[in-house]
């Protein structure tokens, strides 16, 4: 949630351009790890407006979602120890550089790199896709459907995006290690003000719930 001293007046706008309420809030996810066993995990990013914002204005305008993640890699402990000492007890052509040196030491095996691909969107609109390794950053459009005149009435105003985690290729990452991935959406949205409308940008905290479901994989 936005601190309430970040919910003062920001800068001044234009002189030819109308102020604007900012509305933002964010989510974390819940992390996730992926092996040669479970290579995917897939989730439901929903958002749902329960009130509307200062001056009655609709909180759904040029709406839009950014992903945030980091991949880390996790190693198994009993197999480094063993890659080590393989490269001091031999000569380390043979085990310390084309055995062990790619599997256990590398994250990969033969020195391939476990990429992840994270795709951001929905069936309808389509997604986003990117190859990551350590870090990635995506952002999509929101769209709301339902009664987002009156929140919470009738057909609930809602938007809903589809995150995908994939492993690029199994066959880089050993049946032993897995790479756990942390991930954050942050949303924000814009409104133009009526009062004070030529005077100053204005963040507020966007007055939605974020809901994340896990999915089960195709």
């Amino acid at each position: 949630m936005i601190a309430a001293s970040a919910a003062a007046l920001l800068a001044t706008s234009a002189p030819d351009e109308k102020a604007v309420y900012i509305f933002k809030t964010s989510s974390d996810g819940p992390r996730a790890t992926l092996s040669a066993s479970k290579p995917q995990s897939r989730y439901l990013v929903r958002a749902r407006v329960t009130a509307l914002g200062p001056e009655q204005v609709d909180t759904t305008q040029a709406s839009h979602a950014t992903l945030h993640g980091t991949i880390t890699a996790n190693t198994n402990a009993t197999a480094d120890a063993g890659a080590t000492n393989g490269g001091a007890t031999n000569d380390g052509a043979t085990n310390g550089g084309a055995t062990n040196g790619g599997a256990t030491n590398g994250g990969a095996t033969n020195g391939a790199s476990p990429f992840v691909r994270v795709s951001f969107g929905s069936t309808a609109q389509g997604s986003d896709s990117v190859s990551a390794l350590s870090s990635f950053e995506l952002a999509r459009r929101l769209t709301f459907t339902g009664n987002c005149a009156q929140p919470n009435q009738d057909t609930p105003c809602q938007a809903e995006i589809e995150l995908d985690l994939t492993l690029a290729q199994t066959s880089t990452l050993p049946n032993d290690e897995s790479l756990s991935i942390d991930w954050t959406v942050n949303f924000e949205s814009r409104a133009h003000k009526s009062k004070d409308a030529y005077g100053e940008d204005e963040l507020v905290d966007a007055p939605w719930t974020i809901e994340i479901v896990e999915l089960g994989n195709p």
